[in-house]
Formats: C-alpha cells, sequence, structure tokens
C-alpha cells in the first residue's frame, strides 16, 4: 500500500492540479476547505483521492503543494507538504481599460489576458459599447467574468488572480488610467506613433514608469474622435499597432503580448 501512494504522489506532482482558495482554508499545516463545487471537481471530475497532491494558491503570494487525506461531497482536507513563493507573475503590471462588447468576445480578452499575464481589467462604458451603463451588468455576469479569469489563472500556472473593477465611464476610466506609469490608448486611426516607439521613449526617460502600465482598448468600431481628444488631455498617449485593423478583441491581446515582451516578461 505505502508503494502504490508513493506512486500516486509522483504521478500527480508530475501533473500537479493549480486551485485559488480563500487563504483561511489553510492553518498552519492543515487544509480544510468548505467548497462543494470544488471537491465535486476534484472527486468526480478529476478522479483525485486522498494520497494525490494538488497545488493551492491564497492569492497573496504564497503557493502551497498539499497532499489530499480525504475528499467528501462538502470539504477537502489536506497536508501541506511544501511552502512557496508563488511564480508566475510579470514584473511588468498591465492594467487593461477595455470597452464592453460582444459577450462571447470580452469572456475572450479576460481569458487571454488573464494567461498574458494583465494584472488588472477595468470594464469600459465607451460611446460605441454596446452597453450604455453599468446597471445594465447582472451580478451573474460579473461572477462568470471572474470564474473565467480564475480558471484561466489556474491553468496558466499565475501567482495571483487579476482584479476584476466595476464597469467605469470613459472620463472615469482616463482619470483612472493617467495615474499610472505610462497611460495609452489603442487608435486605429492616422498620425500617432507606434506603441513600441512610445515605450522605449518612456523607458529612457523614465525608466520607473514601464513597471506600471495602463491602456485603453475599444469597443467594435473603435473610439470616437471625442474620446481620443479627452484621453489626451489626460496626458494619455494615442498610440497604434500598425497598419492593419485589428478587431476589438484581438487589438487589446496583441498590445498586451507586445508590451509583456518589450518589456522583458515574455523572454
Amino acid at each position: 500500500m505505502a508503494k502504490r501512494t508513493a506512486s500516486r504522489r509522483q504521478t500527480a506532482h508530475s501533473n500537479t492540479y493549480r486551485f485559488f482558495v480563500d487563504g483561511a482554508a489553510i492553518r498552519g499545516d492543515e487544509v480544510l476547505i468548505e467548497n462543494g463545487e470544488l471537491a465535486h471537481q476534484l472527486s468526480a471530475v478529476l478522479r483525485l483521492d486522498a494520497g494525490d497532491q494538488i497545488v493551492l494558491l491564497d492569492n497573496a503570494g504564497w503557493q502551497y503543494t498539499v497532499v489530499l487525506n480525504a475528499l467528501t461531497r462538502g470539504q477537502i482536507a489536506g497536508t501541506v507538504e511544501r511552502k512557496e513563493v508563488a511564480a508566475g507573475e510579470p514584473s511588468t503590471k498591465i492594467t487593461l481599460y477595455v470597452a464592453l462588447m460582444r459577450p462571447e468576445k470580452f469572456e475572450w480578452v479576460l481569458q487571454k489576458g488573464t494567461e498574458l499575464g494583465v494584472s488588472a481589467f477595468v470594464p469600459l462604458l465607451s460611446e460605441r459599447s454596446l452597453i450604455a451603463d453599468a446597471s445594465e451588468l447582472s451580478e451573474r455576469k460579473t461572477e462568470r467574468w471572474a470564474k473565467i479569469i480564475r480558471e484561466a489563472a489556474e491553468q496558466s500556472r499565475r501567482g495571483r488572480l487579476p482584479y476584476l473593477a466595476p464597469a467605469i465611464s470613459f472620463d472615469h476610466a482616463c482619470e483612472q488610467a493617467a495615474q499610472a506609469g505610462i497611460a495609452l490608448l489603442l487608435w486605429e486611426g492616422e498620425g500617432v506613433q507606434p506603441l513600441r516607439q512610445v515605450l522605449n521613449q518612456a523607458r529612457q526617460s523614465n525608466p520607473a514608469s514601464a513597471g506600471s502600465i495602463a491602456f485603453l482598448s475599444g469597443p467594435e468600431g473603435g473610439f470616437a474622435d471625442s474620446e481620443l481628444e479627452s484621453a489626451r488631455s489626460y496626458g494619455i498617449i494615442p498610440v497604434t499597432l500598425g497598419p492593419r485593423t485589428l478587431r476589438a478583441e484581438t487589438a487589446p491581446l496583441v498590445a498586451a503580448a507586445a508590451i509583456m515582451y518589450e518589456m522583458g516578461d515574455l523572454d
């Protein structure tokens, strides 16, 4: 029996599942999680059992390698074998202000943006957004968005969950974004600088600014001219991603990947 248990642990460790949990569930070396949905996933979906290993993340910067002791309908009990600093977080903190668009496209941006390393998502109500007021967003919808982010963070080995902010107006977004080290707006029109050029200029003039980058990305149809001028009045720099017109769900992901690459977080 001991030999079988050791084999199960080795197999689990080579393909360890990761889950974000409430830090209060981890007390010293003991773990007790009251979560029926997670217990069902571990036992019925993943077919894990006592002796298997999982990794738990407390969203405070720590990860715990845990050996399962018992799985019941609503509880998970385990023992911490190792505690270490959670890896997977980029040094560049990107806040993405993304205009609300068709639900499946917006959810795609949340999922892939999380995988790329975006630190925070702020749903943006712009002139051409499909949703005109934050009151139109149901609690069920925002819970779904949070679940998409959590599952993407677990799958991509993130150390922390990206923050999902409440939806805000364009002007409020500009006011917030302007506080970042570098504040940008994706613009598909002519007469603006390439993203790479602006990043390089900002790093040369103020290297510390590159640690915090905020950018605004528009809806289907893009930002209105009046929004461009409003963003400029806050000191936000409009940038282009090149001569091709990208879809609303593609542009923010290309920008996030380009920023991570330029800042050395995709080396």
